[in-house]
């Protein structure tokens, strides 16, 4: 698609996901959009840290310095950038598109409102590659820990609202377990965006990208990263 190319660049994505979900996700995701004709860079900030063991009560800080790095480097790759952020890798990218002014924002299932405390806790669990009786207590206390940074993330997000004004589109599964689907409208009616969109997939969970309707957000992803890229080519006089 030639509105995803200029000048030998291409549109970048760069997608950001919260947690692991064992379904590799944003290889799906990064696959389909790479088909289409953008570039796509991956990042999972909130498990690649390398004090990854949840015993920090400011990780959070990390979470998002390595976020920052790895799209600054692939920002030199594009000619324009979209953030894709999914589950909590929203509540990083609603902080990076806000200082970067990227060319449009896109978060999936990102958590403001939680339905279930222990289904969250269970998702932001420290899980360590080996299992033993001396280590239970220390997954526990990291999930605690998690929980603190993730409420900073949270909160550091909505500040981050009122100052944001690229183009955004918000989606969430109306079947969420983990986070209340309200969350999708706080979002959409904090941003001071002029151009933003809401989208509700009625069969989905929180994981929402390795679903039924996965293929059906591929599309709908795809078509506001089109409509988007579009109008700025038009007003830069490129179209």
């Amino acid at each position: 698609m030639s509105v995803l190319a200029k000048k030998d660049k291409r549109i970048g994505c760069f997608i950001i996901n919260g947690m692991n979900d064992g379904c590799g996700s944003n290889d799906l995701l990064s696959s389909y959009m790479e088909e289409q004709g953008c570039i796509t860079y991956c990042c999972t900030p909130v498990t690649c840290c390398s004090s990854w063991d949840g015993m920090n009560s400011n990780i959070y800080f990390e979470w998002l310095i390595l976020a920052e790095k790895e799209l600054v480097r692939f920002m030199n790759d594009c000619f324009a950038i979209v953030i894709i952020g999914y589950s909590i890798g929203g509540l990083i990218g609603i902080h990076l598109a806000e200082k970067y002014n990227v060319d449009a924002l896109i978060t999936i299932n990102t958590p403001i409102y939680i339905s279930d405390f222990r289904r969250l806790v269970g998702m932001l669990r420290y899980q360590p590659r080996e299992i033993n009786p001396s280590n239970i207590n220390r997954r526990v206390i990291s999930a605690l820990y998690n929980l603190f940074n993730f409420n900073r993330l949270v909160n550091q997000a909505k500040r981050k609202l009122c100052k944001l004004y690229c183009p955004l589109l918000v989606i969430q599964s109306k079947k969420d377990r983990i986070i209340d689907w309200s969350s999708g409208y706080y979002i959409l009616e904090n941003a001071r965006s002029r151009d933003k969109e809401i989208q509700f997939f009625p069969k989905s969970g929180h994981f929402i990208l390795c679903d039924s309707e996965k293929q059906l957000v591929f599309i709908r992803v795809l078509q506001f990263v089109e409509k988007t890229m579009e109008s700025k080519l038009l007003v830069e006089g490129h179209i």
